[in-house]
């Protein structure tokens, strides 16, 4: 509270669902400063890094998708045709987060070329 109204500037606010405290100011060397002070004026350590953001939105039943993108700017032009699924994890699928994903490519005809399927795996 001292710092706020020395700099009115620096702004801070506790989030309420992560229960993290959180400067706000000019850039990183301003934060840099106001967390050096409080360590040099009164002994607080701070553990610094970006802020936690807490997702609202969940997968809660299976929902099929099917998008064609198409963009003809001269030339032969631009056509894909995505289609597909996403579900929520099972409980097993559960107990597997953190563990490597299979990619099963079921790309027909070579009209991808085989380099651009490492970055979708």
């Amino acid at each position: 509270n001292k710092f706020s109204r020395e700099d009115p500037t620096l702004r801070v606010k506790v989030d309420s669902e992560t229960k993290e405290t959180i400067l706000s100011g000019m850039g990183e060397l301003h934060l840099e400063v106001y967390i050096e002070r409080m360590n040099r004026e009164y002994g607080v350590e701070c553990i610094t890094g970006q802020p936690n953001v807490n997702y609202k939105e969940t997968i809660n039943k299976k929902e099929k998708f099917d998008f064609v993108h198409k963009k003809q700017t001269g030339g032969s032009g631009q056509y894909a045709r995505v289609m597909g699924f996403i579900e929520p994890l099972s409980l097993e699928e559960q107990q597997e987060l953190g563990k490597s994903n299979d990619f099963d490519n079921r790309c027909i005809g070579t009209n991808i070329p085989p380099e651009y399927f490492s970055s979708c795996q």
